[in-house]
C-alpha cells in the first residue's frame, strides 16, 4: 500500500534504508588519527599541529556524520514496519465491517 502523504511504500523505504547502510560502507575504518601521529615529519611545528588539529576535526565529522545517517536507515527501517503494521490493522478494520446492503 503507498502512503498518501509521502508516496512511499515499505519496500521503498527497506530499500532506502539498505542503499544508506551501502553508503556507508567505505567510512568503516575511517581513521585519520594514524595520520595525525605522523604530523611530525612535517618537520615544521605549526604545520603539524595544524594538520593534528585538521585530522581531529574531521576524524570528529565523518564519526557524526556517519552516526546520523545510520539512525536515518534505522527510522525508515522503523517506519517501513509502522506503514506495514498501519496497513494491516486498516484492512482488518475493514474487512471486520458488517454492511448493511439493501435494507
Amino acid at each position: 500500500m503507498t502512503d498518501p502523504d509521502l508516496g512511499a511504500h515499505s519496500p521503498t523505504l527497506k530499500k532506502g534504508a539498505k542503499d544508506i547502510v551501502e553508503a556507508l560502507r567505505p567510512t568503516e575504518g575511517f581513521n585519520l588519527e594514524e595520520s595525525a601521529g605522523k604530523s611530525a615529519s612535517f618537520g615544521h611545528s605549526s604545520a603539524a599541529s595544524s594538520f593534528v588539529e585538521f585530522c581531529a576535526t574531521w576524524q570528529a565529522g565523518a564519526q557524526l556524520l556517519s552516526g546520523r545517517t545510520a539512525r536515518h536507515a534505522t527510522g525508515l527501517i522503523s517506519a517501513s514496519g509502522t506503514f506495514t503494521n498501519t496497513d494491516g490493522g486498516i484492512r482488518d478494520a475493514v474487512n471486520s465491517v458488517k454492511t448493511n446492503q439493501g435494507k
